[in-house]
């Protein structure tokens, strides 16, 4: 019997250090043996709810959207290995856990999360719960939990060391010797998982309850990891088993296909539902991401207090328009913008006078519910990102929310600032948030992977169907392309409806778009206000210059301190030893 469980937790996984979190308000980890918490069904149920407390989220004040050609991150933090091509294994940037307000995404962390789930797989069966069948809910709870660590850490590294038990600190000579599993190796152990943990859990809760992993969240989860599994990247030849198959086969694209039409038949059957509750799609789409636990939401970390009493972000201060006191933040990029399409289904073109004149009408409702361009209203007023000239054309003055008015630190470059998921009711400077939701899995992601899946099949018509369920819920028209321009359109309406939810990255990755689409500068608009009170729009303007070392950075190094401590643990392809 392990004396502590604080040396548990506290152990390095994979030799990282670090304090844990406190599994209970009623005592210290560092006072609470094994044996005390799986004798007790209320405690061991506490060090389930605990294992949710560890779950990341994508609000730390660097967003992976601003590694990718979604948003730029005005202060930089940690982005520029990524976003300049130089990432490395002692420089892992944002991606190994974000920078100024923690994600719970670290190595560390992940690897921790593991292995306390493994501890309580081992104990679980000495629990004298009174209910067999809340003893395997909480089994299912804590399998799901598991593979989506693993999802995490193998959607960015690849094939990862599949443990299955806990460690103490008299298992160094074990750790030490740890090796990683392929590629295929963890997607089978992951989906075995899932589909057991599915056998186990309920396909909703009570709302008490909201936040549990469900039938539906493991079906879910099984569907993005079997798409990534069939993509370009992975399934190809010459692949390094640690990173992919051997063996390509386009069958893969049928599994994804059969599991994400399970996932949906099944949350369909059970309530879920696309969100559609106002007339507005802009408000539609924006309360889909303030009102938790809507029939869309599949899993999502909740955004209560966390285990250390804090809520898990300050998103609406440190993003929003720097003159109403916000910070600016991640600032989205004229390479995301421009592909909201115009209202009739056509490519918006900048070449074309009559877009170029009034570049944010007449488009995609969701631009105006996912970012602030200038002249939206927002908290009381428009926004200004507008500028004025002097007579020999150089900047004399501007908006409120440029360079020329508050805080000109946290001005937006690109002229461009997020909406999504921010609260307009927000008072800025007063860290009085409400709590939200991230979101780790919705409905409509189920629709857009059945929609590729099955076009990679060659069911063109299952999958424009399926794309087209998301088109006319944003109020856009039918697709009816074919071919090549139908998987061009499918890719669009990912980047466009998931924006900001963490699937860019590793869509233009596994796609093995990211050699051209990261190798792009990122750039902004320029605005000038006339006297007559017209304005002048020009695009092009760099606001940082990007690139894209390709092939290494279609995955992350393996973190040189990791290497270090064990140099037969294999690094990735492209970063050496």
């Amino acid at each position: 019997m392990k004396k502590i469980i604080y040396s548990i937790l506290s152990l390095a996984f994979l030799f990282s250090v670090g304090c844990s979190d406190e599994l209970l308000d009623k005592q210290p980890l560092t006072e609470m043996s094994e044996e005390a918490v799986f004798g007790d069904p209320n405690l061991a149920e506490s060090f389930v709810n605990a294992r949710y407390n560890q779950i990341g989220h994508g609000w730390t004040e660097s967003w992976m959207s601003s590694v990718c050609d979604e948003t730029q991150l005005i202060w930089s933090r940690g982005c520029e290995p990524y976003t300049q091509g130089f990432v490395s294994p002692s420089n892992l940037g944002r991606m190994n856990g974000g920078w100024w307000g923690w994600d719970n995404r670290t190595w560390a962390i992940m690897w921790r999360n593991i292995s306390d789930c493994n501890l309580f797989l081992e104990k679980v069966e000495s629990v004298s719960f009174e209910d067999e069948t809340f003893r395997n809910r909480l089994i299912g709870e804590v399998r799901f939990i598991r593979v989506l660590m693993y999802h995490d850490l193998i959607s960015k590294w690849g094939g990862m060391p599949i443990i299955e038990k806990s460690f103490d600190l008299n298992d160094q000579e074990e750790i030490v010797s740890v090796q990683r599993n392929t590629y295929p190796e963890c997607v089978d152990f992951m989906v075995s998982e899932l589909d057991e943990a599915s056998k186990l859990l309920p396909a909703n809760y009570e709302a008490s309850e909201k936040g549990r992993a469900t039938s539906v969240a493991a079906l879910s989860l099984k569907s993005r990891i079997l798409l990534y599994a069939a993509s370009p990247l992975m399934n190809k030849s010459g692949v390094d088993p640690l990173v992919g198959y051997t063996n390509p086969d386009p069958e893969r694209w049928q599994k994804a296909a059969d599991a994400a039409q399970e996932a949906l038949d099944v949350a369909l059957a059970n309530g879920y539902e696309l969100f559609d509750k106002y007339e507005s799609v802009k408000e539609n789409y924006t309360k889909l991401f303030l009102e938790g636990g809507n029939a869309e939401i599949i899993f999502s970390r909740q955004g209560t207090s966390s285990a250390d009493g804090e809520s898990i972000t300050y998103l609406d201060q440190s993003n929003g328009p720097n003159g109403y006191g916000q910070w600016g933040g991640n600032v989205p990029i004229s390479e995301f913008v421009d592909r909201f399409e115009m209202s009739d289904g056509t490519a918006f073109d900048w070449d074309n006078p009559e877009h170029a004149s009034n570049p944010y009408e007449n488009r995609d409702q969701r631009l105006k519910a996912y970012v602030l361009c200038d002249g939206d209203p927002w908290m009381g007023r428009d926004v200004e990102t507008w500028i004025t000239l002097d007579a020999n054309g150089n900047p004399s003055g501007g908006g409120l929310d440029t360079e020329f008015g508050r805080d000109a630190w946290n001005t937006s470059l690109t002229r461009y600032n997020v909406r999504k998921f921010m609260d307009e009711s927000y008072s800025p400077n007063s860290w009085n948030f409400t709590p939200k939701n991230w979101v780790w899995l919705r409905l409509a992601e189920q629709y857009l992977n059945l929609a590729e899946a099955l076009y990679m099949t060659g069911d063109d018509e299952g999958a424009r169907n399926a794309l087209n369920e998301i088109r006319e819920r944003a109020g856009m028209p039918d697709v009816e392309d074919a071919g090549e321009a139908l998987l061009s359109r499918i890719k669009n309406e990912r980047r466009v409806e998931l924006a900001f939810e963490e699937h860019r990255y590793f869509d233009v990755r596994r796609w093995m778009d990211a050699e051209v689409d990261l190798n792009k500068n990122a750039t902004g608009v320029r605005i000038v206000k006339e006297e007559d009170g017209s304005k002048i729009y020009t695009p092009g303007k760099i606001v940082e210059e990007r690139s894209f070392n390709a092939p290494a950075m279609y995955w992350m190094p393996i973190p040189k301190s990791e290497i270090d401590k064990n140099p037969d643990f294999a690094q990735n392809p492209g970063y050496g030893k």
